[in-house]
């Protein structure tokens, strides 16, 4: 049985479920019907879609989490410093390893998040925040 019908109480095989019921508050709700007139769609289908795209985001940074957690230290550098858009050189020169070094840590990288190239990686980690890593603590 499909999830969102399960969650949302739609009946499936003849069987009936109690629908669920949820408390917004009423900026919230006033939101949701603002939302749903401009999109010309029911305030539940809105609502429906909308949980169900924050779910499946979480679901991809919990996985993203993940994945950092099983980078060694020096290859969550390199990303780190990948996503802040430096270069192989600048890279490098930051972490005082050799360019090739970099390149291979990147092509790890990419390898364990599963995506193809740096760019796919930034759009992957794009709500993270990587400045603090690399700051320069007050005097």
């Amino acid at each position: 049985m499909n999830l969102w019908k399960r969650f949302f109480g739609r009946p499936e095989d003849g069987q009936t479920h109690n629908p669920r019921v949820f408390e917004l508050d009423e900026a919230l709700y006033d939101s949701l019907q603002e939302l749903a007139l401009r999109e010309k769609r029911p305030p539940q289908e809105l609502a429906a879609r909308l949980l169900q795209d924050a779910l499946e985001e979480r679901r991809m940074a919990d996985g993203g989490l993940a994945k950092w957690r099983s980078l060694p230290p020096r290859e969550r550098e390199v990303a780190a410093l990948i996503c802040l858009n430096l270069t192989d050189r600048q890279i490098a020169a930051r972490l005082t390893i050799s360019p090739e070094t970099v390149k291979s840590h990147a092509h790890s990288i990419l390898s364990k998040f599963g995506v193809r190239n740096r760019q796919e990686l930034r759009q992957r980690l794009a709500q993270w925040d990587f400045t603090p890593l690399f700051e320069k603590p007050a005097r």
